[in-house]
């Protein structure tokens, strides 16, 4: 995706600083001299998202509060903001935003259920298939590659 690619650049004036030591620059399409690797995606044609997308899911679903949500969602498949609030020992309004945040996102849906024998509706919260994705093969996977190789990242960082 021509444009809308990252670099990673260990020495760069506009930098932005990663804990590891190096940083992120968006690269433009000057083409100047690469000391890193690029975080080159081809994406689909039709694709629905951009890499821009993909990257804010990513953020988004790695804020505590928000991983603990799509945690609770994967475990109940669906939970309304009160069970939700149960779950995970929050009050309802503190999950207002991580709940829209999410949902700003496609990780997760709302469902609204008018037939819950009360007058008010009902409003139930689902994980999407791109949620559970970014969950189960993003983080999870990512978490797990990352904790086996702990120790050699360790060595290879400390020095």
């Amino acid at each position: 995706m021509v444009g809308n690619q990252l670099t990673y650049m260990t020495n760069s004036p506009d930098r932005t600083s990663i804990p590891d030591g190096g940083s992120l620059r968006r690269r433009d399409d000057s083409n100047e001299s690469d000391n890193g690797f690029d975080l080159d995606v081809e994406l689909p044609e039709d694709s629905l998202f951009d890499l821009d997308d993909y990257l804010k899911m990513y953020e988004v679903a790695s804020k505590p509060k928000q991983y603990l949500i799509l945690e609770a969602l994967a475990e109940n498949n669906q939970l309304s903001t009160s069970e939700l609030s149960m779950v995970l020992g929050e009050e309802d309004n503190a999950l207002h935003y991580p709940l829209r945040t999410l949902k700003d996102v496609a990780l997760i849906k709302n469902r609204r259920d008018p037939n819950t024998g009360t007058e008010e509706t009902y409003s139930y919260y689902e994980l999407t298939e791109l949620g559970r994705i970014v969950l189960t093969e993003g983080i999870r996977e990512g978490v797990q590659i990352l904790a086996r190789q702990e120790a050699s990242l360790e060595d290879k960082y400390s020095k």
